[in-house]
Formats: C-alpha cells, structure tokens, sequence
C-alpha cells in the first residue's frame, strides 16, 4: 500500500456514487479494506477483535443488491465500520480492555453500534482500547499496545487509538468513539485523522446505564476526512433515515453547493497555543500549529490571538472523571481490585474520596466555564488551538511526567488542552495541521488543530471544519511512509 494516496479510499459521497453508478460496490471496498487489514494490522494491532469475514462479505452483498435494485438504504450503505471496543456488539467478544471481561460477548448492540448497523454500515471489526478506555496511551493487558502506523515504536494516544490507526492505514471507511477528556481528539491528531468530541447534550440512549443524563462523555465517530465525519456523526447521533441511494446523493450534492455559496464569507478565527501559558506545549506542537496559523492567514482568514478564562478547568474536571468513574466501575473495585489496572483503581479511590461540597463545587465551576466558553466563541466562527501537547511518544511510557521539562501533576495533565474543553461542553473538532519531527532524526509525526465550536452547532463547526481542511491539506510528499511486515 502506497501512503502518498492517503486518503485511501475517496470520499464517503464519491464511494456511494460509485456504488450507484456500477463503478465500484461495496464487496470490492471491503475487500480492499481487508488487504489494508493483512499488510498493517499485523504491526499496528489497532483491530483486535474481527468479524467472521464471509458473514461481512454477505452482509454486504446484501446491501450491494438493495443498491441495485434501488431500494431504500442508509446513509452509510455497504461502507466497513469499525467499533471501539468499549460498545457492545452482540454476537462479538466486547472486553473493554480488561482481564475481567476478557471472553465476554454481549447478546444485544450498544446504541452507538446500532446506529451505524442501521444507516447499514457494515461492522468488520472490534478496535483497541485502553483499560475501559481510561488514559490516552492505547494498551491493555488483553491484546497489548496498538502502535502508530507511521513508526511502531510509538504510541497513537487514546483512548479510540485503534480506530484512529485503523482509519490511518485504509482499513476501514468510518470508526465510532468515544470521547471523555479527549478520546475521539488525541488519537485523531496522533494519526493525522479526524475526530469530534460533540456538543455536551443529553442523548439517553447513548449514555451509560448507571447515568443516562450524564453528558461528560460523549459518542461520536471518526473519518479520514472532514466530510465522511460528518456523514459517520449523523448516523451515530440521529435516528437512522432511509432512502433511495440515488436521493442520499442528490441532497449531499445540494448541501455542498449551499457550502460552497456560504464560503464566500470570510472566516473569523480566535487562536491561541497555550491558553497564556496556562498549559505546556512542546516546542516542535507550537511551531508546526503556527506554521498552521500562518498558512490560514495568508488564505485571508481573520485572526485573532484570544482565548477564554478556563481558570477551574483542571480541578473541575479531576472531580467530574473521579466521580464518573465511581458511577461505573466501583463495583467492579469492590469485587476485582487485583485485576484493574493502577491507574484507573487510582480513579476510583478519587471518586470515593469526594464529599457533597467538592462535587458541587466542580458543578458550578462547570456552569461558568460554559457560560465563559460560550460568550467567548459567540464572536468567531471557531477557536483553533492544539488538540495535543506533545507528538507521538515511546510505546513504552505509560503517559508523559513532564513536557520539554516542566513536570505534570497526573497522568492526564498531558491532554489539558482536550480535556479543558469537554468540562466547557462545546463541540471539539479535530484535523491535520501539518507535520514535525521530535528531533531531526526522528519520524516525521502528524500534528492535529483543535477547533472549538458555539454550543449545539456541530454542523457549523463542521462547515468551518471543511474549509480548514482544504487550506491545510499537507502536500502527499510530506506524508511519512506506513510500516509494513
């Protein structure tokens, strides 16, 4: 496989045209997602967990028919899916990373995987994930580590690290997440992908059982391109629709020349690297994302270095995870201490240790960082800043202690700037700036630019999003190469 044809596969729209038009079909895209699958996943381990091939061979077929005939399909029709491996697939070992359900297999789909079945993806494989998704360093103790495709030795972040890597090296079309402090985001920009956190609203069908109104973590779903995002974050977020492949087309194509018409509109961005020094960036991040910013001026976008008061962000949010994992996991605490990883017992004894006044302490903290959030952001189209800290690091460091020498409190102070923004609930995009090395030496690495969106228009944000994307395209001879056997 060529990396300098990444994307691999063409645009969710082009793939579905070509369906239509007898050009391509659904069985021969998934075969080609196998052959990505054979020649990568060897190395990367981003797809642990795989469905009987010849059971997804069929249920594309299936799919392929219904287009030929011109039948009703969904939006995602015969395109292969991956599911993180934290949503329940019925039928389909579901570990969430741990020992403890190390052969379990649920009888019934999470709603998250339920969706995407019914826009008619077409589900090939289970992605890895870190202990019950908890840090963003992809590795458990059931399937190991999933390295980066573009060196090995590397991590991909967390915790949606397998399908960031699996839409890295073409095996799949679209992958779901989930995202609490950052895990659609920083594994997105560790692969050069793109993710969404989505805006913080209540969607009890998506939530955990033990809190159907809670909305710290979020689903959503991850592209290789801006466009496909948004087709892949319909179908999780929204009951699924039905139609005519040929009438799925038609209102894409009027929704991209209504696009195209509000493009003409200059854009009007606030930006900001370290939030006035409120969080360290590693040096090699703030260049590639001010070579990022320059690129998008000389494009004739607005600038304006800016950002919001986040101040009670880090505490706030230690608070809202420590109790969110109290929600779901003491029990598993009480019963199975030895067989849970240190740092997400260490998650839990923080939540146990709460009291009433910290708890509502972290709730008023969270109101007025959206209120500050969503005042700030009402003047711009979008908010850019990094979505990660540091490149890619060593496979074998749990999570970074410090960045170009100044040392962090926990092991999640390296994803502040993602985290920082889930405790403001607003929509999180994230895309590839450019490129950096560590070192000269070192592997060309991706670098990812957050873009932070007003509350509840996640289409708008996508919609800026795409016009980004156009600008920073990175040229194909800038793309390192992926690691095959």
């Amino acid at each position: 496989m060529n990396d300098r044809r990444f994307p691999f596969h063409a645009p969710i729209p082009a793939l579905l045209a070509a369906f239509h038009g007898g050009k391509d079909s659904p069985r021969a895209l998934l075969e080609r997602c196998f052959a990505a699958i054979d020649a990568h996943d060897d190395i990367v381990n981003a797809l642990p967990t795989r469905v009987d091939r010849d059971a997804a061979r069929a249920a594309t077929d299936r799919i392929g028919a219904s287009i030929a005939r011109g039948d009703a399909v969904g939006a995602l029709a015969g395109l292969p899916y991956c599911a993180k491996d934290t949503h329940a697939t019925a039928g389909l070992r579901t570990t969430w990373g741990s020992p403890i359900f190390a052969r379990h297999v649920p009888t019934a789909n999470d709603p998250a995987v339920q969706r995407m079945l019914d826009a008619d993806a077409v589900l090939v494989a289970k992605s890895n994930t870190p202990e019950f998704a908890a840090g963003a360093q992809t590795f458990n103790p059931v399937f190991g580590a999933t390295r980066h495709p573009f060196d090995p030795s590397l991590t991909v972040g967390g915790s949606t690290g397998g399908g960031a890597a699996a839409l890295a090296c073409g095996m799949t079309i679209v992958a779901d997440g989930s995202d609490l402090g950052g895990s659609l985001r920083n594994p997105a920009s560790f692969c050069g992908v793109v993710g969404m956190r989505p805006s913080s609203t209540v969607d009890p069908s998506l939530r955990n059982a033990t809190n159907v109104f809670g909305t710290l973590n979020q689903i959503g779903a991850m592209g290789a391109r801006v466009a496909d995002l948004r087709i892949a974050h319909r179908a999780i977020r929204a009951p699924a629709a039905r139609r005519p492949l040929a009438e799925w087309l038609d209102a894409w194509a009027r929704e991209a020349q209504r696009r195209a018409e509000r493009a003409a509109r200059p854009l009007r961005l606030a930006w900001s690297i370290d939030c006035g020094g409120s969080m360290p960036v590693a040096a090699v991040v703030r260049a590639a994302i001010e070579r990022a910013i320059d690129r998008l001026r000389s494009c004739g976008v607005e600038l304006v270095e800016a950002w919001p008061d986040l101040s009670g962000a880090d505490e706030c949010f230690q608070v809202l995870r420590a109790e969110y994992f109290v929600e779901n996991w003491a029990g598993l605490y009480e019963t199975d201490r030895a067989r849970l990883k240190d740092t997400v017992a260490w998650n839990i004894e923080q939540g146990l240790a709460l009291d009433a006044a910290r708890i509502a302490d972290a709730a008023r903290t969270r109101s007025a960082i959206f209120e500050r959030v969503a005042r700030f952001v009402s003047g711009f189209d979008a908010w850019l800043l990094p979505t990660a800290q540091v490149l890619p690091f060593p496979i074998a460091v749990a999570y970074p202690t410090e960045i170009d020498g100044e040392p962090l409190r926990t092991y999640i102070d390296w994803v502040a700037s993602c985290y920082r923004i889930t405790v403001s609930g607003h929509p999180a995009l994230t895309l590839p700036a450019g490129f950096a090395r560590a070192a000269p030496d070192k592997t060309l690495l991706p670098v990812g630019l957050q873009l932070v969106g007003r509350f509840g228009a996640d289409e708008a944000l996508l919609d800026v999003g795409e016009r980004i994307e156009q600008w920073l395209a990175p040229s194909n001879d800038a793309r390192p190469a992926l690691r095959t056997p």
